[in-house]
C-alpha cells in the first residue's frame, strides 16, 4: 500500500452503506467522513446472533428528516436566517452521529480484547441508526433551505 493516501481516505475502516437517492449528490466532507466511519447495515447485523428488529434505511433517514423539521421554527425566516438555523441544527446532529460512530469503533476494539461483545454491538447499532438519520436530516435541511413545503 502506498504511503500516501488521498485526503479523506481511510483504508482500514469499512464504509456505511447509506445510499444517497440521486447518486451524484455532492456531500459535505464531514458527512462523507461520517459515512466512512459509521458501520453499515450488514456489519451491524453480523454482530448480533439473531437479527435485531431494525428499520430499513429509508425509514431511518425519514425519521432523521422529521427530527430536523421538528426543531425548525414555524415562523417565517429570511433566507439567510433560515440557512443559519438549519446549519446549526444539522451540525449538532452530524457531530453527535460522528461522535457515536467513533466511540462505537473504539468500543468494538475494546470488546474484542475483553470478550464483552454486547455493549459494543449496541454502540455499533446506535451509530448506524444515527448516521442514517443524519442522511435524512441533510435531505430535509436542503428542502427547507430551498423553501420547499414541509
Amino acid at each position: 500500500m502506498s504511503r500516501y493516501l488521498p485526503p479523506g481516505s481511510y483504508p482500514h475502516v469499512p464504509s456505511c452503506s447509506a445510499s444517497i437517492a440521486s447518486g451524484g449528490e455532492s456531500l459535505h466532507p464531514l458527512l462523507r467522513h461520517l459515512l466512512r466511519v459509521a458501520p453499515d447495515r450488514t456489519e451491524v447485523l453480523a454482530l448480533f446472533g439473531e437479527a435485531p428488529q431494525l428499520a430499513e434505511e429509508a425509514a431511518l433517514q425519514q425519521a432523521g428528516g422529521q427530527m430536523l423539521e421538528m426543531f425548525m421554527p414555524d415562523e417565517p425566516l429570511s433566507y439567510r436566517a433560515r440557512g443559519q438555523r438549519l446549519e446549526v441544527l444539522f451540525r449538532r446532529m452530524l457531530e453527535h452521529a460522528l461522535s457515536l460512530a467513533i466511540n462505537a469503533r473504539c468500543a468494538l476494539g475494546q470488546a474484542e480484547a475483553e470478550e464483552a461483545e454486547r455493549p459494543a454491538a449496541h454502540a455499533m447499532l446506535v451509530a448506524y441508526v444515527a448516521a442514517q438519520q443524519v442522511v435524512g436530516a441533510r435531505r430535509m435541511a436542503m428542502d427547507l433551505y430551498n423553501g420547499r413545503e414541509r
